[in-house]
């Protein structure tokens, strides 16, 4: 037998296309059981889609159209219908037998969708990174301000990425994109966490003591060194003149 040797990374997809299962089914698969392949690897809990409503767009692969399906992910039935047009293209869908379907979807094991049991949390603040927060504390100090409760945290509530919303871009060009909202799992932000990772450098290398008064004064930035250029950079766009960098430049006033 010839040797096969393959290269490159193994597929993540190993299904079909989900209309090109719809399409030999009655009634375009209307109440059947598909799942996708990614999911089994989570073999205790089930997660799969109950097909409600399909329509093909009958495009040159079969690949395009509109499913709105019933959800259940990890034994949580979701109360609202999906829709399935953005995945179906994926070649990851497979087909449950009407003989395996009670075995496999364990429909007296499911439970309905919550939001106060299914959320996720994350910290609502980040403390500063160490030399930050000293340049921060520096700063203040010079334009003699009083910190406030939050002025040397991170802000995370304003900047994470919720999961239950989804910004799909315009049918036509140079149309707006709209926010869709999912029932999915919530996010509730929660508590302080860190940047610091000192526990993980050994005692040899921790400094003792204040930090702060060891440092040297802040330099003029930028402070000039080997090989840098003296002068301002011209600007070839307009007529310009070279301003040489002068005494003023390097003069630091605390």
């Amino acid at each position: 037998m010839p040797a096969y040797k393959y290269f490159g990374k193994p597929a993540i997809y190993h299904g079909k296309p989900l209309f090109h299962i719809l399409c030999n089914l009655k009634d375009f698969g209307k109440g059947r059981i598909v799942t996708r392949t990614i999911f089994e690897k989570d073999s205790t809990l089930p997660s799969f889609y109950r097909i409600l409503w399909a329509q093909p767009l009958m495009d040159k692969d079969t690949m395009e159209g509109r499913v709105v399906a019933e959800k259940v992910r990890k034994g949580v039935r979701y109360t609202e219908p999906v829709d399935l047009g953005n995945l179906a293209p994926v070649p990851d869908f497979r087909l449950v037998d009407r003989v395996e379907e009670g075995n496999f979807c364990k429909w007296e094991s499911l439970r309905d969708f919550s939001p106060d049991v299914d959320y996720v949390t994350e910290p609502k603040y980040f403390t500063l990174p160490p030399l930050l927060k000293l340049l921060m504390e520096r700063n203040m100090a010079e334009r003699k301000e009083i910190p406030g409760e939050e002025s040397f945290l991170l802000p995370h509530y304003k900047t994470y990425i919720p999961k239950n919303t989804e910004v799909v871009p315009g049918l036509v060009p140079y149309a707006n994109p709209r926010l869709e909202l999912h029932q999915e799992t919530v996010t509730r932000c929660e508590g302080v966490a860190s940047y610091g990772y000192g526990d993980n450098i050994d005692l040899a290398f921790t400094p003792q003591g204040e930090v702060l008064p060891v440092l040297p004064e802040e330099p003029p930035m930028p402070s000039p060194a080997v090989g840098m250029r003296l002068y301002r950079w011209p600007d070839s766009s307009r007529s310009h003149k070279e301003e040489p960098r002068t005494d003023e430049h390097s003069a630091y006033y605390p």
